[in-house]
């Protein structure tokens, strides 16, 4: 939780705030944003926007994330409770360092009372170009799902624009229902663009191409699927999962609404 220790940034803090609250239930959520208020009101810092993500919701809907927040604005502040709620990728702070900086961006990490770019993220940036990666995995085996075709394993660099490329633009997570160990990821815009309808996976339909990636909540970093996983979710989207979206496919097809 954000303690007092947050005031003493405050005056190296220009312009407006953008303030991001997680929470395991809405009583923390709003205990945590009430401070954050009141340090912002203390300090005639003025806020612009308050995103709060109870419980999860936000992970789960997809709702905000750091690459949205900074690519929709400019000279702000975003404070953020819980920066792993808004990014999976430590690969993906390495690419928006430079555009939080051309932008006039601060993004300040409430929990951990520090700015997210700064001496340490600098020494992480080291370890990089020395090509450490104690704690992050540099390639990725993930399975590939693609409309009506079987699950294909693939290894890939565990960078964003990978990632990307496999779906064809802006990446977005989702999850299984009752499993917490692997992650979904697919086109956020797969809607708007009417990718073709892939798989139903339970509380959603996916379009598009989309992929399966170990999940470690921990870290809050994409890992390699092992291969218990790999067998699992394979068999999983296998031809059951085809001809079960293809039958509500017909359905659809037939004026019943997917």
């Amino acid at each position: 939780m954000p303690d007092l220790r947050f005031s003493n940034y405050t005056d190296l803090l220009d312009g407006q705030s953008i303030i991001y609250i997680y929470g395991k239930d809405k009583e923390l959520a709003t205990q945590q944003l009430s401070i954050v208020n009141g340090i912002c009101k203390n300090k005639n810092l003025p806020i612009s926007k308050v995103y709060m993500d109870i419980g999860g919701s936000n992970r789960l809907d997809n709702k905000i994330n750091l690459k949205k927040l900074i690519n929709e604005n400019k000279n702000n502040n975003i404070l953020a409770s819980s920066v792993s709620r808004l990014t999976r990728d430590t690969f993906e702070l390495l690419n928006l360092k430079h555009l939080c900086y051309k932008k006039n961006l601060n993004v300040f990490d409430l929990t951990n009372d520090r700015f997210i770019f700064d001496k340490s993220f600098e020494m992480l940036e080291n370890l990089f170009s020395k090509g450490s990666d104690e704690n992050l995995q540099r390639n990725l085996d993930i399975l590939l799902v693609k409309p009506n075709k079987l699950p294909v394993k693939k290894t890939i660099r565990n960078t964003l624009e990978e990632k990307e490329k496999l779906v064809g633009g802006d990446i977005q997570y989702t999850y299984l229902e009752n499993c917490n160990d692997v992650a979904i990821v697919y086109n956020e815009n797969s809607n708007k663009l009417n990718l073709p309808i892939n798989r139903d996976i339970g509380h959603s339909v996916i379009s598009g191409n989309f992929f399966i990636v170990g999940d470690d909540a921990e870290l809050g970093e994409d890992r390699s699927l092992t291969k218990k996983q790999i067998d699992k979710y394979t068999n999983y989207f296998g031809k059951i999962s085809i001809e079960k979206i293809n039958k509500m496919k017909d359905k659809s097809y037939n004026g019943l609404s997917m």
